[in-house]
C-alpha cells in the first residue's frame, strides 16, 4: 500500500482519540449512527481508507484488558459482514488474526448477554463503531479496518452507574457517573475494576499511534 494513502479514523470515546494523538481523528460519541456519517463524510474528503479504532468488549473467554483484536471480519445482529483489508493491516505491520467482531447498535453490558452473542454469531468482542464505518467503508468503495483493544473481559459486567455516561462529543460524564454511584454504591467495586481495565486499554492504544501516523496522511483536520 502505497504510505501517502489517505485514511479517515473513527473513533467512539474523546478518550481513545486523545490516545491516539493524531489529527483529524473524528469522534462519535458512542453512537453508531454519527460514526457512520463521520465515515462517510472522512470518505467524501478523499480518504481511500476508513479505520475504526478504539476499545472493545470481549465475548469470547481468554480475552484481557489491552489484547489488540485485527479481525478479519465484521459483523451486524442482523448477519451481514464486512471484510477487513488485509493489505492495509500489513502497512501497519500488522496481520488480520482470522477473528470476528461484533457491531452493536446497543451497549452489550452483562456477561450473559456477552456469552449468548459469542454463541450466536462466533465474534470474541464487540463494539459500537466498527460495522458503522464498515458500511460507511463499503458504500464509499474504500478500504476498511478495524483495530480494538479489550477493555473489558467476557465475565465482567459494565456496572449501572457506568451505563449512559458518554456525551454526544465522546467525553465521560464523570459528575453523572458519580451521582449514579451514590445511588448504586454496590457499583464501585466493577467500577474501579472497569477503570483499570480501561487504562490497560488504553495504554495499548497509545502503542498503535506511531504506526497509524507513518501509515498516511489524515484527511480532514478536526473531528
Amino acid at each position: 500500500m502505497n504510505p501517502t494513502t489517505r485514511v479517515g479514523i473513527v473513533c467512539g470515546l474523546a478518550s481513545e482519540a486523545a490516545a491516539l494523538g493524531l489529527p483529524g481523528v473524528a469522534v462519535s460519541g458512542a453512537r453508531p449512527e454519527m460514526a457512520e456519517a463521520h465515515a462517510r463524510r472522512l470518505a467524501a474528503e478523499g480518504a481511500q481508507a476508513l479505520l475504526s479504532v478504539g476499545l472493545a468488549g470481549a465475548l469470547a473467554p481468554g480475552l484481557a484488558p489491552g489484547d489488540l483484536l485485527v479481525p478479519a471480519r465484521v459483523v451486524t445482529a442482523e448477519g451481514r459482514g464486512f471484510e477487513a483489508d488485509a493489505a492495509l493491516a500489513a502497512a501497519l505491520s500488522l496481520a488480520l488474526d482470522g477473528r470476528t467482531l461484533l457491531g452493536s447498535d446497543t451497549l452489550v453490558a452483562s456477561p450473559a448477554d456477552k456469552a449468548a452473542l459469542h454463541a450466536a454469531t462466533g465474534a470474541v468482542a464487540v463494539d459500537m463503531e466498527s460495522h458503522a464505518v464498515a458500511r460507511a467503508a463499503a458504500a464509499a468503495c474504500v478500504r476498511f479496518l478495524a483495530l480494538r483493544v479489550i477493555a473489558d473481559p467476557a465475565d465482567a459486567a459494565i456496572p449501572p452507574a457506568a451505563r449512559a455516561s458518554v456525551r454526544s462529543d465522546g467525553s465521560v460524564d464523570i459528575a453523572g457517573t458519580l451521582l449514579r454511584l451514590l445511588a448504586r454504591p454496590q457499583d464501585l467495586p466493577a467500577l474501579v475494576a472497569l477503570g483499570r481495565a480501561s487504562a490497560a486499554a488504553h495504554a495499548r492504544l497509545r502503542q498503535l499511534a506511531p504506526a497509524l501516523a507513518r501509515l498516511a496522511v489524515p484527511s480532514h483536520e478536526g473531528g
